[in-house]
């Protein structure tokens, strides 16, 4: 496939009261479109920064990030670690919220916004407020509300770092039935090894900062795709090796 996503010499340097920090330097990759990639790296490897600049929260300081062969500029959703609904709205309203931006029709909004909430098994809860759910249902709402948009690319910065480890499965399983459902590029970051291999079609190894790519993982599980790979021995094998390229920097962390 050929690239749709290609992030070129990329570098970001932020300024502080001691110094320049160089979070990002050198980073070369490319995705295709509909493909899922998943990220992986020490704290304060620049793995967020990197979606940032892809979504263009930030801008970079050096390099490009280019989106090749999309008939117009893809749309681009994000997924943050925290959910960030707006306490004041209810849960449909929340959903709806990126399609009123888009300027569409009350009516279309929730139509919209109650079909993905039944697709996220929210059905239920659209007349709710967040503080009346759960932390792994305020998350399947996060990314409700990033997918009722019908992004191109979505962006996800660790978006089941918090929840236990129950609701994770679950939550993993909604991506993959979610992607089965509408292919599309996903960027997806996470601490959790098994988590890249288990969604991803690659696993992009990143280095500590100034984050660059160490190295590339194809992962050996075809689409569409259960959780009953957990158990494989090339899916351990993989662990293993991108866990041995890890390893010093995480050690080094902890120090």
């Amino acid at each position: 496939m050929s690239a749709s996503l290609v992030v070129s010499d990329l570098e970001r340097r932020f300024a502080s009261s001691r110094g320049d920090v160089l979070a990002l330097q050198g980073m070369n990759f490319s995705v295709s479109q509909n493909e899922f990639v998943c990220l992986v790296g020490p704290s304060g490897c620049g793995k967020s920064t990197l979606l940032r600049l892809i979504a263009g929260l930030l801008q970079p300081t050096h390099g490009q990030v280019r989106f090749l062969d999309w008939p117009s500029e893809p749309l681009c959703a994000m997924v943050f670690q925290v959910p960030g609904l707006f306490p004041w709205l209810s849960v449909a309203d929340n959903v709806a919220f990126g399609l009123e931006t888009q300027g569409v029709c009350q009516a279309q909004r929730r139509r919209q916004a109650k079909d993905m909430l039944g697709r996220m098994g929210l059905a239920d809860f659209a007349g709710h407020y967040p503080r009346e759910l759960s932390g792994g249902m305020l998350q399947r709402a996060a990314i409700a509300r990033a997918l009722v948009t019908g992004p191109d690319v979505l962006l996800m910065d660790e978006p089941f770092r918090a929840l236990d480890a129950q609701t994770r499965l679950l939550m993993q399983e909604d991506m993959l039935r979610l992607c089965s459902e509408r292919p599309q590029t996903v960027l997806f970051v996470t601490h959790d090894i098994e988590e890249a291999i288990l969604l991803g079609d690659r696993v992009l190894v990143m280095s500590s900062r100034p984050g660059r790519i160490l190295a590339e993982v194809s992962v050996p599980l075809g689409r569409p795709r259960d959780l009953t790979g957990r158990s494989h021995p090339e899916i351990e094998e993989l662990r293993w090796q991108i866990w041995r390229m890890l390893e010093p920097a995480a050690r080094l962390s902890q120090a």
